[in-house]
């Protein structure tokens, strides 16, 4: 099966439009729609806040109580944990 990702939109009402790649052969399609979670949309005042707000520097966040990372997952010693990782992958792959 060969997969052709091909951009298009949904109009207000509800046609599909995106242009065919010339020799595309008869046959069966498969759409998938990405929707974005529409909770997640913001306001024009957030999106404006966003722009025009100053970034965090480091010692800011380490101020902040921000930092987590190895010790939040239980990791103490990260070389041992990617080794422990590539060993699993091996597992893995092995016939």
């Amino acid at each position: 099966m060969v997969t052709i990702h091909l951009k298009g939109r949904v109009t207000a009402d509800g046609q599909l439009l995106f242009d065919i790649p010339d020799h595309l052969p008869p046959g069966e399609i498969d759409i998938t729609l990405e929707i974005p979670n529409l909770d997640e949309q913001f306001t024009q005042d957030e999106i404006k806040e966003f722009l025009t707000s100053r970034p965090t520097s480091g010692a800011e966040i380490v101020a902040a109580g921000l930092i987590g990372g190895w010790e939040d997952l239980n990791i103490t010693d990260p070389v041992e944990w990617v080794e422990k990782q590539r060993r699993k992958q091996r597992e893995r792959g092995a016939w």
